[in-house]
């Protein structure tokens, strides 16, 4: 297989700022919903657990340690993933750790982030966000164009399944 592009894609800086802040919102939100409800009043203080119980969930989520991948696409459009920092993935991977994955419709190219559905040989489904200050800028052109034509070469799909 021959590399046609190769990206590194780290944690991103963006991703974990907006997770942190919406469990920021969600902690004022059970304050604001907790802080008034008395004793007698459940509903409220259960709707504040909850609330307080996302926000912890969204600020770990925001702060844990993410991976690092790397992604190959042939010329062929073919899509190799790797998962960085010597862990492997499972499934038919090489001895690099590179796993064959198949890039499936509903991936979505914007202009600040690529949400990119990748299926294992296995059958496992991969959902990475790719943002643009996770990759160097070159590769994000790149990657772009690369996920966007293999994209356009599934013509036999319909409108909605197709990669935008």
């Amino acid at each position: 297989m021959t590399i046609a592009v190769s990206a590194v894609v780290r944690p991103s800086r963006i991703h974990r700022s907006l997770l942190v802040g919406a469990g920021l919102a969600l902690f004022a939100a059970a304050l604001a919903v907790g802080l008034p409800a008395s004793a007698r009043y459940h509903a409220s203080l259960f709707q504040a657990a909850i609330l307080a119980g996302a926000g912890a969930v969204l600020m770990h989520a925001g702060s844990a340690c993410a991976k690092t991948h790397r992604i190959d696409i042939s010329g062929t459009g073919e899509v190799a993933l790797t998962v960085q920092q010597g862990l492997r993935m499972h499934g038919a991977g090489a001895e690099d750790g590179a796993a064959a994955v198949a890039l499936l419709p509903g991936s979505v190219v914007w202009p600040p982030l690529m949400l990119l559905r990748l299926q294992e040989t296995g059958g496992h489904v991969h959902v990475l966000p790719v943002w643009r200050d996770s990759v160097e800028a070159g590769a994000w052109r790149a990657l772009a164009v690369a996920v966007l034509a293999i994209g356009r070469r599934a013509g036999k799909h319909t409108e909605h399944e197709k990669i935008r």
